[in-house]
């Protein structure tokens, strides 16, 4: 949602348009021959007015002619109703135009776009747009507008090759009524951040500003060149994706090659006490941290194990916390040396502590889809998987599922939050296992006495183990004595549950006409994509 701050004008500027006024009520001087009217200025909204172009470093023309707005509609499904679409909605957002007559934005928005359109100038006129290329781990979308008539006016502003650690900016954004507002803002710090859905971690500026209502890729402007796009508030400051993760994305962008951001797929611990430290066999000022977690899917996979104490990454020495010294930036959190100037397909030296000896390793950077992990950190492109039986909603737990609940991490029931956190045992040698549920229950006279059942996990059906929606389906196609048997994790509501298999089956098309559902299941569908174009 965009909010609409009070501009505040200059007292000069009032004093100003006094003495305008009255002089033309004294006075009509002879009509001057006709000119093309002057640009709207950008109104800087601020407590205490300060000059727009003394900030950005750039004039009214220039700021002007970098700032596009995006408006974007689009359809998402509804989590609880798997078999149905929510209402569509309409975000704007802020585009920054770049070379080769695009515009860069950043924003989850770009997720189930129905229509993209793009606005100029503060016109209300609309151009047709497309997104070209989106890569949600950012989240960054370049988006296109063919309609040569709107590249007219737009000229983009340089990217900071190195970003900025301190000093003024300008965060910039269209108003509805045609003025530019520029929010005055610190730049507070650099640090290894995420940004929207997205699990990996880039280069990332914090903005303090005391603008409200900020996030949806704001342009921060420094000295005349761009320091990112505003993502989203953390704490009391703004973040934003720092320009060289920018420039990064657009020069790979330009030609084709573009493969994503890598990741670790780590977990680790803090080496901070010193017989922690003694005991795994450091010596005395050798620091680290110690590895919990290594997905097979990430760069780690296959390399690193649970358990290594991880020295060094990439040449950088890491504290007792997982932090190292960037030689631009400060501290850092070892994460952004997996995007920082780094790409999937390439590789990074390490060194680590494993059983009291030290080996010096090499990996294979990756990026992470998100159906690789367990639970999938954003579903876009598709809908839900799911499959009914006997009234009984199935499905696997994704963040957008748990998103149902708003501010899931507080309201959502326990037992999920546990089990995202649970590392499965089988997982290096089976793959990813994803968490299924028992989501709610139709109530039928199939499922007598189950109708409050809700967000319940299995364990197994039929006697089968469940680590799938597609184990799910195999073992319902093989009921025990003409029943189901579904039986959930210990510790639930309820522990196990028995259907008459003929019965679910009678129930199907009564299910479809009294809940009004297509399909009784979703059938595989395509995975879902982290990168698109």
């Amino acid at each position: 949602m965009r909010s609409h701050p009070t501009t505040v004008r200059s007292p000069l500027a009032l004093v100003i348009v006094a003495a305008f006024a009255s002089a033309c009520a004294t006075a009509r001087p002879p009509a001057p021959a006709p000119a093309a009217p002057p640009a709207p200025p950008v109104v800087v909204t601020s407590p205490q007015p300060v000059q727009a172009e003394a900030l950005a470093g750039a004039g009214n023309a220039a700021l002007r002619a970098s700032v596009v707005s995006v408006r974007v509609t689009g359809q998402d499904w509804n989590w609880r109703t798997p078999w149905e679409k929510q209402a569509p909605w309409t975000r704007t957002v802020t585009g920054l135009v770049v070379p080769g007559k695009r515009i860069l934005a950043t924003s989850t928005a770009f997720g189930n776009p129905l229509l993209v359109e793009a606005q100029k100038l503060g016109s209300e006129s609309r151009s047709i747009a497309r997104v070209e290329l989106v890569d949600h781990e950012g989240p960054l979308a370049l988006i296109a507008v063919d309609d040569p008539a709107f590249w007219e006016g737009l000229e983009p502003l340089p990217l900071e090759t190195r970003a900025s650690a301190e000093g003024t900016v300008l965060i910039l954004r269209w108003q509805r009524t045609g003025l530019l507002d520029a929010y005055p803002g610190t730049l507070r710090q650099m640090r290894s951040g995420r940004h929207g859905l997205s699990q990996t971690s880039v280069l990332t500026v914090d903005v303090a500003s005391s603008a409200e209502g900020l996030g949806e890729s704001e342009v921060v402007v420094s000295k005349g060149k761009v320091a990112g796009l505003v993502t989203g508030r953390s704490g009391d400051a703004y973040s934003a994706i720092a320009a060289p993760v920018l420039g990064q994305f657009l020069e790979e962008a330009k030609s084709n090659e573009w493969r994503s951001f890598a990741r670790a797929g780590l977990a680790w611990q803090d080496l901070t006490n010193p017989a922690l430290r003694e005991s795994l066999g450091l010596s005395p000022g050798e620091t680290g941290i110690r590895l919990t977690r290594v997905l097979p899917h990430g760069s780690a996979g296959g390399v690193l194990k649970p358990g290594d104490v991880l020295l060094e990454l990439g040449g950088a020495r890491l504290d007792p916390t997982g932090y190292y010294e960037h030689p631009l930036y400060g501290r850092m959190l070892f994460p952004l040396l997996f995007t920082d100037g780094r790409h999937p397909g390439d590789t990074m030296p390490v060194k680590v502590l494993r059983e009291g000896k030290r080996l010096d390793l090499t990996l294979t950077l990756r990026a992470m889809r998100p159906e690789q992990d367990r639970v999938p950190p954003y579903v876009f492109g598709r809908g839900p998987d799911y499959l009914i039986v006997g009234g009984l909603v199935f499905e696997e737990l994704t963040r957008p599922y748990l998103a149902s609940w708003g501010d899931w991490t507080r309201r959502a029931p326990p037992r999920l939050l546990v089990a995202i956190d649970r590392d499965p045992q089988e997982e290096a040698a089976t793959g990813t296992r994803r968490i299924v549920l028992l989501s709610s229950v139709l109530p039928d006279t199939a499922n007598l006495g189950y109708q409050e059942l809700r967000d319940l996990i299995v364990e197994r059906v039929n006697g089968r183990p469940v680590a799938s929606l597609q184990d799910l389906r195999q073992a319902f196609a093989t009921p025990i004595r003409g029943f189901h048997v579904v039986e959930f994790l210990a510790g639930q509501s309820a522990v196990k549950i028995v259907l008459d298999a003929s019965e679910a089956a009678a129930a199907r098309q009564r299910l479809q006409q009294a809940y009004g559902v297509e399909r009784l299941d979703s059938e595989p569908r395509e995975p879902a994509q982290s990168l698109s174009r």
